[in-house]
């Protein structure tokens, strides 16, 4: 009997020491599920005012380049160029008119390149003056007409604002097209090129025709 008992109270104790065991891996493992929430809270509170950082980060850089005197400039050429036709009456001028009107889009250019700092920004933005010189060099005033309705500063102020604000569409499509865009401004500055020196051509051998014109109807008295 008194060994029987014994070999009871060994099992009673094993029992015991078993179960105490495992409820000391069930507080264990709560404890370290315990921690790990406690460390994805941190690290999402974490991440969140890294996001926070970013966004006021970026919303000072917008202020800052409103507020800047380079973007109070494009803003104002945009005003006399576009919507006082002030580029249109430009390019009245035969040949030279329109590159003339062409160095209004410089500060655009130095916006873009300097203070964006985005080259795919600057492409999209030379691709929109290269366009409007081609068509304003369209002959017979065809091109002058078109100069009146095609607003390239007015566009590309509005594209710098989208950029620089952030807008998702405008990025992704400055961004995915700039090596397309940088192949077509290649393409553009080739025919532009002679396009002007045809044009250049015709009207050297226009005025010289007109002055020969004149002297022979002087001769004429």
């Amino acid at each position: 009997m008194e060994g029987k008992n014994i070999l009871e109270n060994e099992l009673n104790y094993d029992a015991h020491k078993t179960l105490g065991e495992q409820d000391g891996e069930i507080v264990l493992n709560d404890s370290y599920s315990l921690i790990d929430d406690r460390d994805s809270l941190d690290k999402g509170s974490d991440a969140n005012r890294k996001e926070e950082v970013r966004r006021q980060r970026r919303e000072k850089e917008i202020r800052n380049l409103k507020a800047s005197k380079a973007y109070k400039f494009i803003s104002t050429v945009t005003t006399l160029a576009d919507k006082y036709f002030l580029d249109a009456l430009l390019g009245l001028v035969p040949s030279v008119g329109d590159l003339v009107s062409s160095i209004f889009g410089l500060p655009f250019i130095y916006v873009t390149l300097f203070k964006v700092k985005s080259i795919p920004l600057t492409l999209a933005v030379i691709y929109n003056y290269l366009v409007d010189i081609l068509l304003g060099s369209i002959p017979f005033f065809i091109g002058d007409a078109i100069d009146f309705f095609s607003k390239a500063h007015v566009k590309n102020l509005d594209l710098i604002t989208r950029y620089v604000e952030g807008d998702k569409k405008t990025i992704r499509q400055v961004r995915s097209k700039a090596l397309l865009t940088a192949f077509l401004i290649i393409i553009l500055g080739v025919i532009i090129y002679f396009v002007f020196r045809l044009l250049i051509g015709v009207t050297e051998w226009t005025w010289t025709l007109l002055i020969d014109m004149f002297k022979w109807l002087i001769g004429l008295f």
